[in-house]
């Protein structure tokens, strides 16, 4: 009777986590959302006051960005730094494909990201400023959605994961 009491807890307690997992995903993307969104203003106010040349003004955004946002200014530097004749829009694209593995970022963030780093370097300050602008009031519905998701499927799973780990134990036991 004691086995099956400690099973059925554990059983209980590992759903219970599977849907704490599936709900953090949730929550991730809504916090690299509005970093992302707050990190696009540090990149707009440095093209705006700096006239530092971007690799170097994406390496000093990256220092102060979340780590997943950092990682894709970083290697779109890298990738520029090295002069290997890439264009900004290419290494941009490059550093997001490295990035989007290591990221909870869905395909229409990616896209909105691509579209930025094909008008940034190509155009003048007050252009890539409106693109910046404009690739941050997308991000914005983005994360508006994501909040909604977030709100409706974080309690999805936590509860399915209970209620999942309770049948479980009905069937078993």
């Amino acid at each position: 009777m004691m086995i099956k009491m400690i099973f059925s807890i554990i059983i209980i307690i590992c759903s219970t986590l599977v849907g704490e997992i599936y709900a953090n995903a949730y929550r991730q993307r809504t916090n690299l959302l509005s970093q992302l969104i707050l990190t696009l203003q540090m990149l707009e106010t440095e093209i705006v006051y700096a006239s530092t040349p971007l690799p170097y003004l994406l390496q000093s955004v990256a220092k102060r960005s979340k780590i997943e946002i950092a990682y894709l200014l970083e290697e779109t530097a890298e990738i520029l730094l090295k002069k290997e004749g890439y264009t900004f829009s290419e290494a941009w694209r490059k550093g997001i494909e490295l990035a989007k593995n290591k990221s909870e970022l869905r395909k229409e963030d990616i896209e909105l990201l691509i579209s930025l780093g094909n008008n940034l370097g190509n155009s003048d300050r007050d252009n890539q400023v409106k693109h910046i602008q404009l690739t941050m009031e997308e991000l914005r519905r983005n994360y508006q959605e994501a909040i909604d998701l977030q709100h409706k499927n974080v309690k999805l799973y936590k509860s399915l994961g209970i209620l999942g780990g309770i049948a479980i134990v009905v069937i078993l036991f």
